[in-house]
């Protein structure tokens, strides 16, 4: 019987002790470790990019300084004058020449008389006026025909255009039977001129007859 309740003390004690452990405090968790430096290989790529701006800005400044003092002295260079031209040297005609041409002259003005040509008299136009009477009549004649019918419808189509004495003729040939169809006589130019106007309106070409 008293190992049975030392057994269970021991027990108790067991577990009060548990209780006393988890009852008691934790303890604080362990700080963030500390974020690692930049690597090496970063900072030398930056340290030579650095590097090479500076060098071609320094190249550049070198290059607008060294174009300026030439670009200076090209514009205060005076322009070169231009060379004086030579000066004409006068001409003088030899004496012996300048005789030679004024006996020339001479003899021009000698032969001018002699080659003159009297041109022949011409007189003067004298213009004739349209009513102006002609030196002979004339007729008109505007056809000849075989048959009698076609001589009288160009008769009437003559009195109808408004020619003056159109008549109808009949003349017998070696070669037969013929009806002419006339106007006239004109005794003045600007009626012939008239009537020939008249007949070509008509598509007829008169014949001129003199009398």
């Amino acid at each position: 019987m008293a190992s049975r309740k030392d057994f269970a003390q021991k027990k108790n004690r067991s577990s009060g002790a548990s209780r006393s452990r988890s009852s008691a405090p934790s303890k604080p968790a362990k700080a963030a470790p500390a974020p690692r430096r930049a690597p090496r290989a970063l900072l030398l790529v930056t340290l030579v990019a650095v590097g090479g701006l500076g060098f071609g800005l320094y190249r550049l400044i070198g290059l607008q300084s060294a174009v300026t003092p030439e670009v200076r002295t090209q514009a205060a260079s005076p322009a070169p004058k231009p060379a004086p031209a030579p000066a004409a040297t006068a001409k003088t005609a030899p004496a012996p020449a300048a005789d030679a041409e004024t006996q020339r002259r001479f003899e021009f003005y000698d032969m001018l008389p002699k080659s003159e040509v009297e041109a022949p008299q011409v007189e003067a136009y004298k213009s004739t006026p349209r009513t102006a009477k002609l030196e002979h009549s004339y007729l008109l004649q505007a056809g000849s025909f075989r048959d009698p019918a076609d001589a009288e419808r160009m008769r009437a189509r003559l009195l109808l255009a408004g020619l003056p004495n159109v008549t109808t003729s009949r003349v017998d040939g070696s070669n037969g039977t013929w009806y002419r169809v006339r106007s006239g006589p004109f005794t003045n130019r600007q009626e012939l001129n008239k009537a020939e106007n008249k007949m070509v309106k008509l598509s007829i070409q008169p014949m001129q007859i003199k009398q």
